[in-house]
């Protein structure tokens, strides 16, 4: 029976130092030794957290704004300021932060991490909801109703707007895109302006540009009728989870940099109560001049 050969050690002493002294492997070395090329300090620690903290994309539209410029963020920073939540905001800016690969998260004193309907059963789930509307059942669905058709005519005119007008790719790059090095940044973008696209094809079969601001003019109608010369949706003295979402498409569409391709805020601009809805939430619970 044969016996194995084992290799001495000055043996595997060549082999290393041949290794080592291989111009390819020390190229190789010598470019992962330059990662990572930048260590940010982490975005929070649990002994940091005192209570409730929301990340956003911020800050907003115009200097001085507390409001995300994200109407996803806005919407559930809104929803926690109405229902007066104690919670702190953080412009966090990077998606990949959370979870599910998106902004806005909030993140518990205790450290869990709340996502989309998670803060919206959070809020109802505290004494906090007292400070929001009481809607009847029929009311409820009327609200679904329209919550709807918000986050499908206006979201799809929104991110028409926003990643399908060449004219406001410079506003969006801003935004979504400037703090990050080139290329990233392109490739972020390219990205982002994709997952828009294939978003808005879910419903529509065909991206045809005045389809789209028309069926946001029906919805922006439908809106304003509903409203009507109510502070609130639904007559109520105070507002509740519809007037969050509306408020955030509108906040939006209005702080926008107004441009030759911007219709939406043309659109908007047409119904008074609705302008004048997006100043009375806005005054109400951010405190600043709109």
């Amino acid at each position: 029976m044969e016996s194995s050969t084992v290799p001495s050690s000055t043996t595997s002493q060549t082999w290393r130092n041949n290794l080592n002294n291989n111009p390819i492997l020390q190229t190789v070395r010598q470019f992962l030794s330059k990662f990572p090329l930048k260590t940010y300090k982490p975005l929070c620690k649990s002994n940091e957290l005192y209570g409730p903290r929301l990340y956003i994309w911020g800050p907003g539209w115009k200097v001085g704004q507390r409001t995300s410029f994200d109407q996803e963020c806005l919407k559930w920073q809104t929803y926690l300021k109405i229902a007066q939540c104690d919670f702190d905001i953080r412009d966090a800016n990077e998606p990949l932060m959370s979870p599910s690969g998106k902004l806005p998260i909030l993140i518990l004193s205790e450290g869990e991490v709340l996502i989309d309907e998670l803060i919206k059963n959070y809020v109802e789930d505290t004494k906090e909801s007292n400070k929001l509307g009481q809607l009847s059942e029929e009311q409820q669905a009327d609200s679904q109703a329209f919550i709807t058709l918000a986050d499908t005519k206006l979201r799809h005119a929104l991110l028409y707007t926003l990643w399908c007008e060449s004219s406001n790719e410079c506003d969006t790059y801003e935004k979504y895109g400037r703090r990050y090095a080139n290329p990233i940044d392109k490739i972020l973008m390219y990205q982002a302006k994709n997952a828009a696209i294939k978003e808005m094809l879910i419903n529509i079969p065909v991206l045809n540009r005045d389809d789209i601001y028309h069926e946001a003019s029906d919805a922006l109608q439908a809106l304003s009728v509903a409203l009507g010369d109510n502070p609130y949706f639904f007559g109520q003295r105070l507002p509740t989870f519809i007037d969050a979402v509306v408020f955030s498409y509108l906040h939006i569409i209005l702080e926008f940099p107004v441009t030759s391709a911007n219709d939406l805020n043309q659109l908007v601009n047409k119904h008074k109560n609705l302008v004048e809805f997006t100043k009375r939430i806005y005054t109400e619970y951010y405190e600043q001049e709109f």
